[in-house]
């Protein structure tokens, strides 16, 4: 058998991948991880393609091992146990059949992977494993419950532990990713609406607080509103995506994330950069956040960087030699 069987959960658990594209102009949103790098970096420390999915975990979780894997946690830095014994999250594991591994959070990053080397399995929905669970969509089309067992992809551990068990990633990536800075600076170009916003120069003034009410669609902030949004209420749809910076009428912005309505009326102040999406991710309700104006260049570069390391995930031997 190649299964892991799910044995507790406190919190919200999902299968996500990458996410589906190009189904955004039928109302289908991207999903997948809300944490990016985090979950392919998690993949690549297993030994596993960068769009492999991976458990995410809001909370808590244990699983049961129905044979010989290997494993790897990222996001944040939770308390990790294979069986009674604390490890390292990450860095790869190699759990024996019979074990069971538990994940509990320590306050540091909101949002956990857990990787298996052949990744879980399931049936695709246009092209992704990602659970959406408003359209029901993905692996269960819902959370895991206690009970559930998920296939994983037929691998050889022990090959796998010869290429992957010296690995590490790097040590600034996994401390931005565990324990983002505060407040964390969020860098963004303008918006498609930020011509409207009279007075925009707040966002960019304060500072804002994540609020209990975020989730996996979006990141709700606190703080000094701009009253501009009230006398512009709702304005005619537009297009949307992860990383926009939706201001309703109450003028409190709310930073769109991988469960995103596709289209909104709210106005559109800010475009946050998708590694800073990402670092946004891992921050619990009442950390702080900031946000920079930088210009389409600086973004690009952002941006390009980004998509190759999530493409190629940035290890290292434990001897510091570099491997890609």
């Amino acid at each position: 058998m190649r299964n892991i069987r799910v044995v507790h959960v406190a919190g919200h658990a999902t299968v996500q991948d990458l996410g589906r594209r190009g189904y955004r102009a039928i109302g289908v949103p991207v999903s997948g991880a809300l944490d990016r790098m985090s979950a392919v970096i998690a993949n690549a420390l297993v030994g596993n393609e960068p769009r492999v999915a991976v458990i995410e975990v809001f909370g808590a979780i244990a699983v049961h091992l129905l044979g010989d894997f290997v494993v790897s946690v990222t996001g944040g830095y939770p308390k990790v146990f294979l069986d009674d014994v604390e490890v390292e999250p990450w860095t790869p594991l190699y759990c024996r059949q019979g074990s069971t591994l538990r994940i509990s959070p320590t306050g540091a990053g909101r949002v956990h992977y857990v990787a298996v080397s052949g990744g879980v399995v399931c049936d695709e929905i246009l092209g992704s494993m990602s659970t959406y669970t408003r359209g029901a969509m993905g692996c269960f089309g819902r959370p895991l419950r206690p009970g559930d067992v998920l296939e994983i992809g037929s691998v050889d551990p022990a090959e796998v532990w010869e290429r992957v068990s010296d690995l590490v990633p790097p040590e600034q990536l996994v401390s931005r990713h565990a324990k983002p800075e505060a407040p964390l600076t969020l860098r963004a170009t303008l918006g498609i609406h930020t011509h409207l916003l009279e007075d925009v120069e707040l966002l960019l003034r304060n500072e804002y607080v994540v609020t209990p009410e975020s989730d996996r669609m979006g990141y709700r902030l606190n703080g000094e509103p701009l009253p501009s949004a009230k006398k512009l209420g709702r304005l005619p749809s537009v297009p949307t995506d992860r990383g926009y910076v939706q201001v309703p009428p109450d003028g409190k912005p709310i930073v769109l994330m991988s469960d995103s309505q596709t289209t909104g009326g709210y106005a559109v102040a800010l475009h946050v950069l998708p590694q800073d999406t990402d670092f946004l991710a891992q921050l619990n309700p009442g950390q702080k956040v900031r946000f920079k104006l930088v210009d389409i260049s600086e973004a690009e570069a952002s941006v390009r960087t980004y998509l190759e390391e999530v493409n190629k995930p940035p290890l290292y031997r434990k001897e510091l030699e570099y491997w890609g």
